[in-house]
């Protein structure tokens, strides 16, 4: 297997493209050559989203569907497993301070971005996003694994 470039694959693992921010889209990686790339699942969304032709994005699921096994849909995190990593995070000893861990755990109420606000706490949220950042990367690690792809990246 190619290298893969980790930057693309990790946007690709960590971040729904389920439409609920934009046109729904799929990634793939390209077992053959390392390439992560994103398709449309309306051709005609492309084009508004980014400029992608129509054919363009069918040829590119055309190409996916032909060779299902050179193709691996990269299946994103969802909300629970996003929301299970801050768990993971304030149940750690991210901090010596047990004051500090305490009103870290308090102030999580069940959603991500409202704990991130609520917290009041930079050196809390900065030591949670660095915490997300490798449990992200070690689930994708997995997730290669479990479809035979041993990672390598660039």
């Amino acid at each position: 297997m190619p290298t893969i470039e980790k930057h693309r694959f990790l946007l690709a693992f960590e971040h729904s493209h389920d439409g609920s921010f934009g046109p729904a889209q799929s990634a793939f990686l390209d077992r053959s050559t390392g390439e992560v790339f994103w398709l449309y699942k309306d051709d005609e969304a492309g084009w508004d989203e980014v400029g992608m032709p129509p054919e363009e994005n069918r040829a590119g699921w055309d190409r996916v569907l032909a060779d299902r096994g050179r193709f691996l849909e990269i299946e994103p995190l969802d909300y629970l497993d996003r929301r299970d990593i801050l768990g993971r995070f304030l149940r750690s000893n991210w901090t010596d301070d047990d004051a500090r861990r305490r009103r870290a755990r308090e102030a999580y109420s069940g959603a991500i971005g409202r704990w991130k606000r609520d917290v009041r706490d930079g050196e809390a949220v900065r030591a949670y996003l660095a915490y997300q950042d490798q449990e992200a990367l070690e689930q994708a690690e997995e997730f290669l694994r479990e479809n035979g792809v041993e990672p390598k990246w660039s």
